[in-house]
């Protein structure tokens, strides 16, 4: 037929320039279909790396949530101990008492002096009135005056009988001078030493439950996730070789590390108290209750207090926190198991396929002992300590228009050259009061608790920690 032989003929004739087209026809078809899959294998591993790190940041925010939420219902248990051994409001009660019975011991010596005064003025009156009588009828008023001078006497004696019997009833309670001195000498070692350790104690409470469960938190997500993607090719969290089993945390392991902290809420802030209490009567022992004190002063002070207890002797070696957080012996150990609940003590024997306790103790006590340990602990410590200076000492000394700079956290200083009506100057028997009640907002959480949150140092610390997870992926 005519018209396949010119095809024919025309594919003869234009056999190479088809060859071509077709070559690249079909392999720009191919390419198209290799540049489709490549794009959405990489759409898909972009989806998953984003859903894996939203799941890994939501699953760390629930984790700094349960730290504020678990340190706020241990905090009841450290606060009964220090508001029960540091008892300063029965020393102010004594001092209340005392002005009480001194006012009500006034009162009666001035009662005491008018009925005196008036019992003299009746009796001036009667011995007039017998007098005229006597000389009307002398024998009479002889025989009469008698019983009314004897009922009088009889009167007035059990008057003053009861007045003296009220009096040194009175006079048990009344404080002397010694006995009031020693009283505001102890209200002032005390109110000082019972904020501080309070402050101390909440603070190394909170980076501790940030550490055990930010721990806890790696653990059970890298295990979590080694489950759940064995089978994808793209997360390679262990060995093909290797059971997930590798890394299990057990719930009974899990209790008892978490129960490490009792420790801290039981022997640990003794430990600090001490070393608080040593301080005080070093830096406070010797400055008078009267001293009047400017804010500069009150900063002084508290800057000496933390020199004093955070340093060594030489004021430029750090001490260690260990001993206040976690137990250093077995012995040690065992008590804090046994006082938690657990009467077998610390396990002897290890399940080789499940993380130990001892594992999870070292562990955190190396992030105690690290470098970065010191440095959040600072950050906290200045955060904490701000909000004091504030509440204690800014209220009273600074003035009214003075202002926290939220920036650095302090506040606004006022120099000695400032105008003498804007300095505040009141004695230290004046500050004490709002010193000591800071215990109680300390250890009630509120404004001091809410300020670990926003403190970057300690989030970076416990992202850190959460994000570890070299070590766990060699072990699975």
């Amino acid at each position: 037929m005519p018209f396949l032989q010119s095809v024919k003929d025309y594919t003869k004739r234009h056999r190479k320039g088809l060859f071509i087209t077709a070559a690249i026809g079909g392999g720009s078809y191919l390419l198209g279909r290799y540049a489709t899959s490549k794009l959405r294998d990489l759409q898909e591993k972009a989806m998953t790396e984003r859903v894996a790190k939203e799941n890994l940041k939501r699953r760390f925010q629930q984790n700094q949530n349960d730290c504020v939420f678990t340190v706020l219902s241990l905090l009841p248990t450290l606060g009964d101990q220090i508001l029960y051994e540091m008892n300063i409001e029965a020393a102010w009660a004594k001092l209340q008492e005392s002005r009480k019975l001194e006012k009500k011991e006034e009162l009666l010596k001035r009662e005491q002096a008018a009925a005196a005064a008036e019992k003299a003025e009746k009796e001036e009156t009667q011995g007039e009135q017998a007098q005229n009588e006597n000389q009307e009828d002398k024998p009479n008023s002889t025989t009469e005056e008698k019983p009314e001078l004897e009922n009088s006497v009889g009167s007035l004696g059990a008057s003053t009988a009861s007045l003296e019997e009220t009096k040194s009833k009175i006079l048990d309670g009344i404080l002397d001078k010694k006995a009031k001195y020693l009283l505001w000498e102890e209200i002032k070692a005390s109110s000082f030493t019972r904020t501080f350790t309070s402050i101390y104690s909440v603070t190394l409470l909170t980076l501790l439950t940030h550490i055990q469960l930010n721990l806890l938190g790696r653990f059970t997500y890298v295990w979590s996730v080694s489950v759940l993607n064995r089978p994808e090719p793209t997360i390679r969290l262990q060995h093909d070789n290797e059971e997930p089993e590798g890394g299990f945390l057990d719930p009974q392991t899990e209790r008892m590390f978490l129960s490490a902290s009792w420790w801290l809420l039981h022997r640990g802030w003794r430990k600090c108290a001490e070393r608080v209490k040593e301080a005080v009567d070093e830096v406070i022992g010797d400055v008078p209750l009267k001293r009047i004190f400017k804010y500069n002063d009150a900063e002084e002070i508290v800057n000496k207090l933390r020199r004093r207890i955070e340093y060594e002797k030489d004021g430029t070696t750090p001490i260690s926190y260990r001993s206040w957080m976690l137990p250093d012996t077995e012995e040690e150990a065992n008590e804090f198991l046994v006082q938690a609940g657990f009467e077998e003590g610390f396990p002897k024997s290890v399940d080789p396929s499940s993380i130990s306790l001892k594992r999870l103790l070292d562990e955190t006590k190396d992030y105690i002992d690290s470098p970065d340990f010191s440095a959040v602990l600072g950050s906290c410590l200045d955060e904490v300590f701000a909000i004091f200076d504030h509440h204690a000492f800014a209220k009273a000394l600074l003035p009214a228009t003075a202002t926290m700079d939220f920036s650095t956290h302090r506040i606004q200083e006022i120099h000695d050259d400032e105008p003498i009506d804007k300095v505040k100057k009141v004695t230290l028997a004046n500050l004490l009061p709002s010193i000591s009640r800071q215990a109680h907002l300390v250890i009630a959480g509120n404004e001091y608790l809410n300020a670990f949150a926003y403190i970057k140092e300690l989030q970076a610390f416990s992202a850190m920690i959460y994000t570890q997870y070299g070590d766990e992926i060699t072990r699975s």
